[in-house]
């Protein structure tokens, strides 16, 4: 009897590694979708896909570019009173893990508005403004990571906002947790918690000036900026 039953647990448990693993590969390994997956299931596993790489020549002179012209240049301006912009960054792999994982999930919960459409992460290039607003906003940040550096007034930032596209369409941004975004902000109707006084929440879209009207939305910032933090440790 005990035999038995071992077997069964044993049987059950190899069906469901089995059950894993071809998920895991039909679901990683989708060429022949447009890079898109069904988001009923998120990938866990990327074992087969080769690492990215970039030669180190290539990135001291995408680097250095940088430094040598932009960030020169910000620093030169006497307008910009930025003696010593941010030239890098950091974020811990916990962090951005959780954060595209929350991505995948919301979208996958709601799997009928996000079937067949691809996922994206826009990266737009930020600067944290005065510290009296920055002061006057935090109040008001629900995510718990939340936090400000007053040494990092004014200085250059990044900002990650989700995005969604059908297939071979534009990239949208949008939030995984409002299901009204799903067509991207700039597509909803001009009515609602997004759109006030023409207006998006705490989104900058295009080279109009838009306010935020306040709502959360998902997004990620909190990274450590280098300067002000130490350098001690950079390859590049």
């Amino acid at each position: 009897m005990k035999s038995q039953l071992l077997k069964c647990l044993l049987l059950m448990l190899l069906t469901a590694l089995l059950t894993y693993f071809i998920t895991c590969y039909f679901f990683c390994n989708d060429k022949d979708n447009g890079g898109t997956r069904d988001l009923a299931s998120i990938c866990m596993n990327y074992e087969s896909q080769p690492p990215a790489t970039l030669t180190t020549k290539m990135i001291s002179s995408m680097v250095g570019q940088y430094s040598g012209k932009q960030l020169n240049s910000i620093q030169s301006d006497s307008l910009n009173q930025i003696p010593k912009d941010a030239r890098a960054i950091w974020f811990d792999l916990e962090t951005l893990k959780q954060f595209m994982y929350q991505i995948e999930y919301n979208a996958g919960k709601n799997f009928a508005e996000s079937k067949d459409k691809r996922l994206g992460v826009r990266i737009y290039y930020a600067a944290y403004p005065e510290n009296d607003k920055m002061r006057a906003m935090e109040p008001s940040q629900t995510d718990p990571n939340f936090s400000y550096n007053p040494a990092y007034e004014k200085l250059h930032t990044l900002v990650m906002i989700p995005t969604i596209a059908e297939k071979e369409g534009v990239d949208y941004d949008f939030n995984p947790l409002d299901v009204s975004t799903y067509n991207g902000y700039t597509r909803m109707p001009k009515t609602g918690k997004y759109y006030t006084d023409e207006t998006y929440s705490g989104i900058s879209l295009g080279s109009s000036s838009r306010a935020q009207t306040g709502e959360n939305v998902s997004a990620r910032n909190h990274g450590m900026l280098y300067p002000p933090d130490s350098m001690t440790g950079f390859g590049f």
